[in-house]
């Protein structure tokens, strides 16, 4: 009966604008010919099709392994077959974006059980040594994850992960302050869990630090160019942390090459930032970013699943992409607004917050948002007040407000570096005005997945899947029937978005022929639910641009 209930909300709608247009067709393609390679974190969206699509815009050409040899879930990927594709695809590449735990373990789910073995890891330098030796042309770009704090769960780990939880966040107390009421604590722990629960969970972050090791070990042979270093879900205490300080002080007294190995919070965004910094660096660009915040208290917040301060986290995406944080808005390419909606501030910091994006957008200034909310709702978010207040969103150059702090803050800041970084490029007027309407399809998809589907629909889904015995997080036999609701909701969604004021606005762009006026006439999406679980969905966006040639209306 859900789906039935859900479905007759689908509709499709016929869009008619309500000022005269001349239909823009796409420009022809640049060619792509810088060619990277990218073996991702898993085949979730946003470690394949974003990194992709933001690629895109900088007309840099981003080559995926097969569907076929990738992960689906909790199926691991082929890792000889991957090793094999990039061994091949090298052959002719010139920067490889390669994820580390893709290639020892299978993924992400993967490597949090450690599923790779030392012999997986010693293929794969091995592997990355042979490519750069026989192909020393190729830019290696590695990556590699320390494991989330909450231990994996499966049947035997399910009941005990509140228990190793506060085992590994008193492992680092003690690590860090040595307090005997918290040694007498981590006793008392250990005589409830299985010693061979602690030992795997122990064991699973000595292979991680040392597989780091190994790779900072790369870099200062200068077979990877560059090096990051991302950690997983945590909080301000745990045994990840312990391993960071390590690697830190690894790289600090050893003599390895510091500036060419970055270790930051993250772990779905860090294969995209990473092309914001290879964008800058073919452009030759540092971005100049000023940083904004919608109250005070933002930048010291710590939010969920995050071990540090919302602008510990905004400095460490700037510098992965070779940015610089200047102090006024007139030194800086673009802004970074970021705002933390809480449920104490909704009535204060939203309207404040409205007003000053608004104030920044009619000064001119490319404005990249990030829409964070400490309780991931709807209800403590900008983006209904953008709506409601008719604010250009289509002036925006980047959005983001999907998962973890660092997803939204690294997928932002990215989108606005390769966009800022590609904009001089452009010379004639329909290369400029396609390099709006490719970033302005991410900026769309960024719209509808992570405001419309994350906060709005996916939690009312999840109810109703949860109410009649489904579970969200493993469809099932389910699968086809959800997916094809989502595909009409998401479509429906789609048509609220276009038919906004606030979307459908006209915007203007600076050509070689002076100034244009564009707006956007037509939008198009695909989407479906990549793995059986609506924790994520694909959504590719394809929109149709129109010159205002007349402001009055039909």
């Amino acid at each position: 009966m859900f789906l039935i209930i859900l479905a007759i909300i689908a509709t499709a709608l016929n869009y008619n604008p309500p000022y005269a247009t001349t239909p823009i067709g796409d420009s022809p393609e640049s060619g792509y010919q810088f060619k990277v390679i990218l073996v991702p974190l898993d085949s979730r969206p946003a470690c394949t099709t974003f990194v992709a699509d933001l690629a895109k815009i900088a007309d840099i050409n981003v080559v995926l392994p097969p569907n076929e040899i990738m992960d689906n879930y909790k199926i691991t990927a082929d890792k000889q077959a991957l090793r094999q594709w990039l061994y091949e695809e090298s052959k002719d590449a010139d920067v490889a974006i390669i994820s580390i735990d893709m290639l020892v373990h299978g993924g992400l789910l993967a490597s949090r059980q450690s599923v790779g073995t030392q012999s997986d890891i010693d293929n794969v330098i091995n592997l990355l040594t042979s490519i750069h030796q026989e192909r020393p042309q190729v830019a290696i770009y590695a990556f590699s994850i320390i494991p989330r704090l909450l231990i994996a769960d499966n049947n035997l780990t399910l009941q005990h992960q509140k228990n190793m939880m506060d085992y590994s966040v008193l492992k680092d107390q003690i690590y860090t302050f040595e307090n005997p009421v918290d040694i007498k604590k981590l006793a008392e722990l250990e005589q409830k869990i299985p010693s061979e629960i602690i030992n795997n969970y122990n064991m699973l972050y000595q292979q991680n630090m040392l597989q780091n090791m190994a790779l900072i070990n790369l870099v200062d042979k200068n077979v990877i160019t560059n090096l990051v270093i991302g950690q997983d879900d945590g909080q301000p205490f745990g045994l990840p942390n312990i391993i960071k300080q390590r690697l830190y002080h690894y790289i600090s007294s050893s003599g390895k090459s510091h500036d060419k190995v970055m270790l930051t919070r993250g772990t779905d965004e860090v294969a995209l930032t990473i092309i914001g910094k290879i964008t800058a660096h073919l452009k030759h660009y540092q971005p100049k970013v000023f940083v904004a915040y919608s109250d005070e208290t933002v930048p010291y917040t710590v939010m969920p699943y995050m071990p540090h301060s919302v602008a510990t986290t905004v400095s460490e995406k700037i510098k992965l992409v070779n940015g610089i944080q200047v102090n006024t808005p007139e030194q800086a390419n673009f802004i970074l607004f970021i705002h933390v909606g809480t449920q104490t501030n909704q009535n204060s910091a939203l309207p404040n917050a409205i007003t000053k994006i608004q104030a920044l957008l009619n000064q001119g200034y490319q404005v990249a948002l990030v829409d964070l909310s400490q309780n991931f709702t709807s209800q403590e978010t900008l983006f209904p007040l953008l709506l409601r207040n008719d604010i250009e969103l289509t002036k925006l150059i980047a959005y983001a407000g999907w998962n973890t702090t660092s997803n939204s803050i690294g997928t932002a800041m990215t989108q606005a570096t390769v966009f800022t970084a590609t904009l001089p490029d452009k010379k004639t007027e329909p290369a400029i005005v396609n390099l709006y309407k490719t970033n302005l399809e991410f900026l769309t998809a960024r719209f509808l997945d992570d405001w419309y589907y994350l906060k709005e629909v996916q939690p009312i889904l999840n109810k109703i899947l949860k109410f009649v015995n489904i579970d969200p997080y493993h469809l099932g036999s389910y699968y086809g029937q959800t997916d094809a609701v989502i595909r009409s909701i998401m479509k429906y969604e789609s048509r609220q978005l276009l038919y906004s004021t606030a979307f459908k606005k006209p915007f203007t762009v600076t050509t070689n022929k002076g100034a244009i006026s564009l707006a956007v006439t037509s939008l198009d999406i695909q989407t479906h639910l990549p793995w059986e679980r609506t924790f994520e969905i694909f959504l590719k966006p394809s929109l149709s641009l129109s010159r205002i040639v007349s402001d009055q209306q039909h």
